[in-house]
């Protein structure tokens, strides 16, 4: 943004990053100026609105100023700002991992949904485990909701994840929101022993895998050019690792186990086909998001 903005007040230093991030192709340049701008200030859209009068200081201003330009360059507003407002939760974001999608909020919920089933008809204590869990916002959304549960031994939560660096985000979004200790955390390559003690044989798995083809994950639209491409490429036809996760499940779960895999659009028949070719007699459904796209596959172990 040019100096002269300076000592603009809050409702032209929008419609000045509008034009800046219009001229850049940002696909959502009102939104994106709104968050920007307060950013600026420390506060929300909804104060920023109330109060266009406002001027923002000198160091305020020069911030802005870089932050719209790396906006004008495609980086996703998560990273310039440093979280994601997800499921009614402040997450964390940085380099280090994926940034929570919309989308993956249906998983969380299917999966507090099952754990919370599980806990009223079973005494025994139940084991959750999500794999790949990169910012840990699935396991934080657990955490927070079955805090309880966990301090009582009812529940027990584990989350890993094959980069050192995500967990160590992970473990920052957890310790953030208090629930630090009712997570074990470990390093690991999907239902493969981890590095750190977890749960070998879970009741509940959540993963929400790579899926985009490797084709997509290369094409740098949009955020993909800026978060980490091993979060985002799932192989020629996206499925690689969940078709390795669910080989795995039979021989690495509980008897009468459930995953909850998120998938991408159009994948849900290739899955059922995988839950089908198991040796055991596995079941899968599918959970539709509110774009009507089968979302999460639920695979229920015999």
């Amino acid at each position: 943004m040019p100096p002269i903005l300076a000592g603009t007040d809050a409702r032209g230093l929008v419609a000045a990053t509008i034009v800046r991030l219009r001229h850049a192709d940002s696909p959502s340049p009102r939104l994106d100026a709104e968050l920007l701008v307060a950013h600026a200030f420390g506060r929300d859209r909804a104060w920023l609105l109330s109060h266009p009068e406002e001027r923002p200081d000198a160091d305020a201003a020069d911030a802005l100023a870089g932050w719209v330009e790396r906006r004008a360059d495609g980086e996703p507003i998560a990273y310039i700002r440093g979280y994601k407002e997800w499921l009614s939760l402040r997450v964390a974001t940085d380099r280090r991992a994926l940034i929570p999608r919309p989308e993956t909020e249906l998983l969380a919920e299917a999966a507090i949904d099952e754990i919370a089933s599980r806990l009223v008809r079973d005494d025994a204590p139940i084991a959750a485990w999500e794999v790949a869990t990169g910012s840990g916002a699935v396991t934080l959304a657990l955490a927070l909701r079955f805090r309880t549960a966990a301090t009582l031994g009812r529940v027990r939560l584990a989350a890993s994840d094959l980069s050192p660096e995500a967990l160590e985000l992970a473990s920052e979004n957890l310790a953030a929101h208090g629930v630090g200790g009712v997570v074990s955390l470990g390093c690991g390559d999907l239902l493969e022993p981890p590095v750190l003690p977890l749960p070998l044989r879970p009741d509940v798995v959540v993963a929400n895998l790579p899926y985009l083809t490797s084709a997509e994950a290369a094409s740098g639209e949009g955020s993909l050019r800026h978060e980490p491409r091993a979060a985002l490429d799932g192989g020629a036809d996206g499925l690689d690792l969940v078709r390795r996760l669910v080989a795995q499940l039979p021989g690495r779960v509980a008897a009468g186990a459930t995953a909850l895999l998120e998938i991408g659009a159009g994948q849900a028949d290739a899955v059922r086909d995988l839950v089908a070719a198991l040796p055991d007699d596995a079941s899968a459904g599918t959970l539709r998001d509110l774009a009507g796209i089968e979302r999460v596959v639920r695979i229920d172990l015999p």
